[in-house]
């Protein structure tokens, strides 16, 4: 069989920008490298914030979510937003017994941040 003479086994891409979501439902950051991991992006997603009933919050429900910035150094992660003091996060958790949390239907494990991080 012969492939159809539009289709070729030859694909092109251009990549216009790199972008990783570190917080789920908070600004992006634009980057110039990244590095690629079992489950994409490395510290795309890393992160969610969760309320007490340890289920995650979307932007769809709080969309001023959408204002909070994280800045990712080589210690850990900042997160900045209106009206609020500089979080800063380290990259590894210091709870290391992880929790449960919910996102949409599926049970992930999850880690605490801290009291700072819940404030």
């Amino acid at each position: 069989m012969t492939e159809p003479p539009c289709v070729s086994g030859e694909v092109q891409a251009r990549v216009a920008g790199l972008y990783v979501y570190p917080v789920k439902s908070c600004a992006g950051v634009a980057l110039d490298t990244v590095q690629l991991g079992p489950a994409g992006l490395a510290l795309d997603r890393a992160w969610m914030v969760v309320d007490a009933q340890s289920s995650f919050l979307t932007q769809r429900q709080w969309p001023r979510m959408a204002l909070v910035r994280p800045r990712i150094g080589p210690d850990g992660l900042t997160l900045n937003a209106p009206g609020m003091p500089p979080l800063h996060l380290p990259l590894e958790p210091a709870e290391k017994k992880p929790l449960c949390a919910q996102v949409w239907q599926h049970t992930v494990n999850a880690w605490d941040a801290g009291d700072a991080a819940a404030q």
